[in-house]
């Protein structure tokens, strides 16, 4: 998969050239647990990886976030909160469900179930980790994933991994 995305920082390539690995936080929509507390901790998991951003800068990796927002509605959020990286505003689902993120339903929404993808840099989704049942540790589940396929390419040449990561927390 090869795209160019709309961030809350202007256009982005899918995956990144300059990273070995894409790394996408898909969450339903920042403040939804106000309203919803079963869905609550999208701030959570966005902050959890602004908060390891050096972990994923030694690991090759880009972070983006997403949302089933519209785009444009991310940027205030992003500000406020000082991810440090972009959020983009996925509001048809469009990225999502190319790359395969479970969804679930709000009344008459349809918003992303909390997971993460990481793609190589070649485009190929190399893991989709869903559940993420605990949001402070989505970016803690998503480093041992990439210290997991790191060492698989280390062993095995840069095709090595793969597949689909569907931790159990």
């Amino acid at each position: 998969m090869h795209r160019i995305v709309e961030t809350t920082e202007g256009p982005v390539r899918v995956p990144s050239p300059a990273h070995a690995w894409t790394v996408l936080f898909f969450i339903t929509e920042p403040g939804i647990g106000e309203t919803l507390p079963e869905l609550a901790g999208c701030t959570a998991g966005l902050c959890s990886a602004r908060d390891e951003a050096a972990a994923f800068a030694r690991a090759s990796a880009f972070v983006l976030g997403v949302s089933a927002h519209a785009p444009g509605c991310l940027a205030e959020f992003a500000v406020v909160r000082g991810l440090g990286y972009p959020l983009v505003g996925d509001g048809e689902l469009a990225l999502g469900r190319a790359l395969g993120v479970p969804e679930v339903r709000v009344g008459e929404r349809e918003l992303f179930a909390r997971a993460a993808v990481v793609l190589d840099r070649g485009g190929r989704v190399r893991s989709l980790i869903h559940p993420v049942r605990d949001p402070e540790r989505h970016a803690a589940l998503v480093l041992a994933e990439l210290a997991g396929l790191a060492e698989g390419a280390d062993s095995a040449g840069p095709a090595a991994g793969g597949g689909v990561a569907r931790p159990k927390e």
